[in-house]
């Protein structure tokens, strides 16, 4: 996988998003967020780091701590509803990191991104994001990313059935490729269609099979045994359920704990770089914040 240095934008963006991690709650004021300004961070712990169906890491401890911060700038109607802005780091602390044994030796990946988000006609959302993957510990080249979504909320056409679809659309634009020399294109659809299995004031339980097919669009799974480049890179089926922790006042956001299940199934050219399986399980558990 391939990653340069970060840019002005994205050092902010980091500086901004662990400020936030660190701080947490104690920096909002109390009750709910009815600001223009929204925080999110988190933690998960797998057993296996897959970055789009390319095996990063599936042995010994993986840790991954992320934190962003949105910023309010318009609200609306007639079509345009809303625009926000992001800024946010994402992490992967491994500790049998394949990299050059540098300090800081578990710092596998840091990747920093900044966005937009435009709310339009109440069910549709489009967004544009940059972002900067690098490796602290020097275990990859740094590369750099814009991706572009569009998610459409079906809740009122589907009720309890809804899917709630989107899809991204990326190009990397500087940096070596993902899986090889040439600068690749990414397109990826995903729905994640839930229920509640456990009904609760303060304690609901909520299954979600989050869904996700990628394809490389020009370069981006590149087989390294013949070079050639392959459409399909994965399948991923995952089972997912959630329950917020109740017991924490709103004053401190909403956190919510959940475990994961994935099945990912590869294309040929993952499955060659993945060094010939074509399957993988992998279990996350992980806990959330958002205010």
């Amino acid at each position: 996988m391939a990653r340069g240095r970060p840019g002005r934008l994205a050092l902010v963006a980091g500086a901004l998003a662990l400020a936030t991690l660190l701080l947490g709650p104690s920096v909002v004021h109390a009750g709910e967020n009815t600001g223009k300004i929204s925080l999110s961070a988190g933690m998960d712990f797998t057993t296996a780091y897959f970055f789009r169906g390319i095996l990063q890491e599936k042995d010994g401890f993986i840790g991954q701590p992320y934190a962003d911060v949105t910023f309010n700038l318009y609200e609306g109607s007639n079509g345009l509803n809303s625009i926000g802005a992001t800024l946010g780091i994402w992490n992967s602390i491994q500790s049998d990191s394949p990299g050059t044994p540098v300090d800081p030796k578990l710092w596998y990946e840091a990747d920093f991104y900044g966005g937009v988000t435009f709310g339009l006609f109440d069910k549709w959302e489009a967004g544009a994001t940059y972002t900067v993957y690098t490796s602290p510990n020097d275990s990859f080249n740094s590369t750099q990313e814009i991706a572009f979504s569009l998610a459409y909320d079906d809740s009122d056409l589907l009720g309890a059935f809804a899917l709630s679809p989107n899809i991204l659309f990326a190009v990397e634009v500087q940096g070596a490729g993902a899986t090889g020399p040439d600068l690749g294109t990414y397109f990826a659809l995903n729905v994640e269609p839930g229920l509640k299995v456990i009904e609760s004031e303060k304690y609901p339980v909520t299954l979600s099979i989050p869904l996700t097919l990628g394809l490389g669009l020009g370069d981006y799974y590149e087989n390294p045994t013949t070079g050639e480049s392959s459409t399909f890179g994965f399948f991923d089926a995952g089972v997912k359920l959630s329950m917020p922790l109740g017991f924490i006042p709103v004053d401190y956001g909403s956190w919510e704990v959940y475990v994961k299940g994935d099945f990912l199934f590869l294309g040929g050219a993952t499955e060659a770089i993945n060094g010939g399986d074509d399957f993988e399980a992998i279990g996350t558990i992980g806990i959330a914040l958002a205010y």
